[in-house]
């Protein structure tokens, strides 16, 4: 193995969420097979002739390259019909222009694969039985993270009364807290 395929194979599988990275341990390729189908279920991108076959990354995704695409179908998706720069009747042509979402990018170079980085545990918020925040903006509080109230609830403490709202919005959920005594 020479040293560019060994640096690509190194970035390939450190770019890979631990699930993912996981993988080349589970000696028996049947049972390999099981474990990727139910992470590409949850939504992981699985790369079959990598992570399941156990073929090499450089060497598959060279052949790739070598053969025209810029991007494979992950585990789940619908299969290409036919090869890149070809055609035949009723065949939807490969466009190598636009991936669809989810799919597997074809590339050599190492550095198009970062490390995977999980973000940090968010800090888990203390446990208090006080659901309204700091002040906002005039009589609107923010809701402390954690807390659970229903819409329309209302709580009164020493800086007054509350009336909790919940707000489905285009960008989630938005939970806040309204003075109203």
């Amino acid at each position: 193995m020479d040293i560019q395929q060994q640096e690509f194979d190194q970035a390939y599988w450190a770019s890979q969420p631990p699930e993912v990275r996981a993988l080349p341990s589970i000696e028996d390729q049947g049972s390999r097979g099981t474990r990727a189908a139910d992470l590409a279920a949850k939504g992981f991108v699985i790369d079959v002739p990598i992570m399941v076959w156990s073929w090499d990354a450089y060497l598959v995704m060279k052949l790739r390259s070598d053969f025209g695409y810029t991007w494979v179908p992950s585990a789940l998706q619908t299969p290409v019909t036919i090869a890149p720069g070809l055609s035949a009747p009723g065949a939807v042509p490969y466009d190598a222009a636009h991936p669809p979402s989810g799919s597997i990018r074809v590339t050599v170079n190492p550095g198009d694969y970062p490390p995977f980085n999980p973000p940090a545990p968010a800090p888990s918020p203390t446990a208090t039985n006080e659901p309204v925040g700091q002040q906002s903006l005039g009589v609107l509080y923010y809701s402390v993270p954690g807390e659970n109230f229903p819409d329309g609830a209302k709580f009164t403490d020493a800086r007054g009364t509350f009336l909790k709202h919940v707000v489905i919005t285009p960008f989630g959920r938005m939970n806040y807290w309204e003075k109203i005594g």
